[in-house]
């Protein structure tokens, strides 16, 4: 039987790989920045209302709800650098960079959070990080000119592959869990959202508003919202290194996505990347 926090690892892999499909096409109608106002203020009543539905205490000492504004925070952060990023560069730019986030939590939970893998596990983690490099390469090429997007996407690697640590240790705190952590994630949402949109509303004022792209927005959130709580959870049962290795691969899900309904071309890279995943997902799974 499969351990819950794997199940978990899944859901967050399959809602990221189609939400992100879904989130990138709103986004070409609505603007980057009328997208952070949305998701901020969607996300962020969903989030209370998920842990009020919860009925969680709060029992935490200062240090842990230290390290959950942290968390709440770096994520923040690294979402709304996200969509900045696309306002000055290509979002395959910003997309190839950004997908080696989990690279960064697998190594670090290795070194800092003790959890040295079986040969097994290794093997198996291997393999997807190698799914993951594989499926965010893309050729150099003019798009690669555009410094500052660069540079933010460089950014939101850092701070995304930090903030996986950060749920990890938040998560496992005495007194502390997954739907507290929530809590947290609501009020960052709230705090940073409606300020930036104020900021950058005019000068990047929405290209082609629509119900239409109001509402693949809306299911692209909820999808990727969805698998932010799986991936909150699966990391208070399972080691961040595992979790983050599987939920790591939503860039297979976004192929096939785009290979069945987007008709994009299956390349050889594509197609050796998915044929990885398999045997990666087996490994760390058993």
């Amino acid at each position: 039987m499969l351990e819950l926090w794997l199940v978990l690892a899944v859901v967050d892999m399959m809602s990221w790989g189609v939400g992100q499909v879904l989130v990138k096409r709103a986004t070409d109608r609505l603007g980057a920045v009328t997208m952070v106002l949305f998701v901020t203020l969607v996300d962020g009543a969903l989030y209370l209302a998920v842990f009020l539905a919860a009925g969680q205490s709060l029992a935490a000492s200062a240090s842990t709800y230290a390290v959950a504004a942290l968390t709440s925070a770096v994520g923040i952060t690294g979402y709304i650098l996200y969509f900045e990023a696309l306002l000055r560069g290509n979002i395959s730019v910003v997309a190839t960079i950004t997908a080696g986030s989990p690279i960064i939590t697998i190594l670090g939970a290795i070194a800092f959070l003790n959890e040295p893998p079986t040969l097994a596990q290794a093997a198996g983690m291997a393999l997807l990080v190698a799914v993951i490099l594989i499926l965010s390469y893309e050729p150099l090429g003019e798009e690669w000119k555009v410094p500052v997007a660069v540079t933010l996407s460089v950014a939101i690697l850092v701070l995304w592959g930090i903030w996986g640590i950060l749920t990890k240790v938040a998560v496992t705190a005495p007194g502390f869990g997954p739907w507290q952590l929530l809590l947290f994630y609501s009020l960052s949402n709230f705090v940073a959202g409606v300020p930036y949109y104020v900021w950058r509303r005019k000068r990047f004022p929405p290209p082609n508003l629509s119900r239409r792209a109001y509402a693949l927005g809306a299911g692209g959130f909820l999808l990727m919202m969805g698998g932010i709580v799986a991936s909150t959870v699966a990391r208070s049962l399972g080691d961040a290194s595992l979790v983050t290795a599987v939920g790591g691969c939503a860039p297979v899900v976004t192929s096939l996505v785009a290979f069945a309904f987007l008709r994009e071309n299956a390349t050889p890279l594509r197609i050796l990347a998915i044929l990885l995943f398999l045997p990666g997902i087996l490994l760390v799974a058993f």
